[in-house]
């Protein structure tokens, strides 16, 4: 916990807020009081152990403001809104009509009955200083309704930090009544416009409300600056039969936290984690994910992996909870890591609770560097050392593209290991 004098340089700005209805005032403040009584977490916190927010708290960050997109963004088919230092830029949006479905901003749609059922009900019990700061400075962000039955093929939601030292508090909700579909792709980066080693704060939260039989895709891809900080956190509630993947990408940015949680609280229901972390320079990549079964005949399929080169650290902390009822339950976690350097660390805490008799569940997780014998027979058949290096790093790295259901992203991952990380496989893809 950092100091009182401290906590208050954060608290500060609130009162600046715009006003908003009253059952929002009330969440902001009750979020408020809670921030003053935890703080920002430390290492003294069990689930911040490994990272150390020294440099995220040294700065002296402004809530973002309202401004419009100092960029042009290439044209696209699908529909893609843009949100600019946590606030919707309808003018850089493109939002056809789609049959069933609705695009709006969080602030456009604060008196809707159904946000105001859904909002904050996904969030855990037990909160850390950044959930409570994003709720209590909740002002704008997306929310995305489909009717029973309605399909969205693809949504793309650019979160763009424009401003250096600006924090941005985006608030986002996905409603998605029963037997819908839905594929949406969350891109969080630094405006062209701006330095790579712009400093700015993104502490952005997405809330999945997934209906009976509902089919969710969700993709979370970060993009950030060196120099930048991003707290993020997704948080999802699933009803009976509903099937959810989610696709954690962290590519870049200083000091990274990603908390993904679900609550499977209908029988049937199934929640797929993918995630994939490359960690170079000194980035510093924390993962935090948590399943609750709460109901029976439920199953999780988790799989993480990093590559970390130079002087990277990764953090991966997966819970597993099965309530006693949960009876028939399947889960499974996995959390590989490969270390390019001896410099690299990976610290990995795979955790199981069960409550229930008759379950199968497994949790693994191995640290290891590249297989000297599989460098070695590449080596034989004529590929250098460098290109043998790359390959087997992509192939580790690649049994999480292959996940990826959306072509475009994998083929852009793909180019990305080949190209900016991996540059000895370029002659070999």
């Amino acid at each position: 916990m950092i100091s009182a004098d401290q906590n208050q340089s954060w608290i500060s700005q609130h009162a600046a807020l715009a006003t908003a209805p009253n059952w929002l005032m009330q969440q902001r403040q009750q979020a408020l009081t809670h921030f003053e009584t935890v703080g920002l977490p430390g290492v003294r916190d069990e689930q911040w152990r490994y990272t150390n927010l020294r440099a995220l708290k040294s700065q002296q960050f402004s809530v973002g403001q309202a401004v419009e997109l100092s960029q042009t963004l290439p044209s696209v088919t699908h529909a893609r809104l843009v949100i600019v230092d946590g606030f919707v830029d309808l003018a850089a949006s493109t939002l056809p009509s789609m049959q069933g479905v609705t695009v709006n901003r969080l602030s456009d749609v604060w008196q809707d009955a159904s946000v105001q059922e859904a909002f904050g009900t996904t969030l855990p019990s037990e909160q850390h200083g950044f959930t409570a700061l994003n709720t209590a400075y909740a002002q704008d962000g997306y929310v995305l309704q489909l009717s029973q039955g309605a399909v969205v093929e693809m949504l793309e939601i650019v979160f763009i930090n424009q401003h250096s030292q600006a924090v941005s508090h985006a608030r986002n909700l996905i409603i998605a009544a029963a037997n819908s579909q839905c594929t949406v792709v969350e891109r969080h980066c630094v405006s062209s416009d701006a330095n790579d080693d712009m400093t700015y704060l993104s502490n952005t939260l997405t809330e999945i409300i997934a209906g009976d039989n509902a089919h969710i895709d969700h993709y979370k891809i970060q993009q950030h600056g060196d120099s930048a900080f991003h707290m993020g956190g997704v948080f999802i509630n699933q009803a009976r039969s509903s099937q959810v993947k989610s696709h954690n990408i962290a590519l870049s940015g200083l000091v990274t936290r990603n908390d993904i949680h679900s609550n499977l609280q209908g029988s049937g229901a199934h929640i797929e984690m993918n995630g994939l972390v490359l960690g170079q320079g000194r980035q510093h990549i924390d993962n935090h994910t948590q399943v609750n079964h709460l109901e029976p005949s439920c199953s999780s399929d988790e799989y993480y992996k990093t590559v970390l080169s130079d002087h990277s650290r990764s953090v991966f902390r997966g819970r597993i909870v099965v309530a006693q009822d949960a009876q028939l339950t399947i889960a499974d976690q996995q959390n590989n890591n490969l270390l390019l350097s001896g410099n690299a660390e990976a610290d990995t805490k795979p955790q199981l609770e069960i409550y229930a008799d008759d379950v199968k569940c497994s949790h693994g997780a191995t640290v290891g560097q590249l297989d000297p014998k599989s460098v070695f027979y590449l080596k034989s058949r004529g590929i250098n050392s460098e290109q043998a290096n790359a390959l087997l790093t992509f192939a580790f790295a690649n049994q999480v593209i292959e996940r990826v259901g959306v072509s475009a992203i994998r083929e852009e991952l793909t180019q990305i290991m080949a190209g900016e990380l991996l540059a000895g496989l370029e002659e070999l893809v």
